[in-house]
């Protein structure tokens, strides 16, 4: 009979454990919803960042590699993007429109590219560092490679 019990409650058991696991599936977000989530969160990475907030208000070239303040930004994005996604970035003012590289734009012509910005506009630092501009804006566009 205690047999019988046992065989039974572990029925119960495994029956509940398999309903709230099923529940727990992800059952699957769209690519859009993705690469909203991931930009999102890394740009309020470089928002909360001192370093990153200083990078984005003191770069002035984004299409020159040695602008070191633009190489810092983009060695943190590249780092958090999976290497599945090619992405690009531009500072801009405020005032301006941040388009594509014109061979960034060529390259992804057939794809689907999600773009997010933040406007940076200053950095308290600490003592006598800080810096108030009129703000930048920093343009993240990323895609999916295949």
């Amino acid at each position: 009979m205690r047999i019988l019990e046992a065989t039974i409650a572990v029925m119960i058991v495994s029956g509940v454990l398999v309903v709230v696991y099923s529940g727990q599936v992800d059952r699957g977000i769209s690519p859009s919803e993705y690469f909203f989530s991931l930009q999102r969160q890394i740009l309020a990475d470089v928002s909360s960042s001192s370093d990153l907030r200083l990078a984005v208000l003191n770069t002035y070239n984004d299409s020159d590699s040695s602008d070191g303040n633009f190489t810092f930004i983009d060695g943190f994005i590249g780092g958090k993007v999976p290497d599945a996604f090619g992405y690009s970035l531009r500072v801009c003012d405020l005032g301006d429109v941040c388009k594509m590289e014109p061979g960034v734009y060529v390259a992804t012509v057939d794809k689907d590219v999600f773009v997010e910005d933040i406007v940076i506009a200053s950095e308290l630092g600490t003592g006598g560092d800080a810096v108030y501009t009129t703000g930048r804006k920093l343009v993240f566009f990323i895609w999916e490679l295949r």
